[in-house]
């Protein structure tokens, strides 16, 4: 079981992807914006930090530094193509939006490196 902090703007669409990683039988928070991960991840390191490249309060740049630095794994959800290039180059995990909450859950488990049920 794992630890995944979700951070998103969106409330409907947090909810789903918490839903589904407890059915898929890890631990989620979620949170709509930078400080409150912030403050969430000073207080517990999770396993995974999946984030929205922009949000309410500002970019999630310093979040995902911080986030990496204290030991986290990294999956960046985006709608925008240009940021997809520059991820998908970069190597870094990302999904693209809109992603079905059962989609979000196979690439979680793929970052984490879990093996397929």
């Amino acid at each position: 079981m794992a630890y995944i902090l979700i951070v998103d703007s969106q409330a409907e669409f947090r909810q789903q992807l918490v839903l589904q990683l407890d059915k898929a039988g890890h631990r989620a928070a979620a949170v709509a914006t930078v400080s409150a991960a912030i403050q969430l991840i000073e207080d517990e390191v999770p396993d995974l930090l999946a984030t929205d490249g922009v949000l309410s309060d500002g970019s999630s740049t310093s979040l995902v530094q911080q986030a990496q630095a204290a030991g986290a794994k990294v999956l960046i959800m985006t709608g925008n193509p240009d940021r997809i290039v520059e991820l998908d180059g970069a190597g870094q995990p990302y999904v693209s939006k809109p992603v079905a909450p059962e989609a979000f859950v196979q690439r979680v488990r793929q970052v984490l490196g879990e093996a397929e049920e």
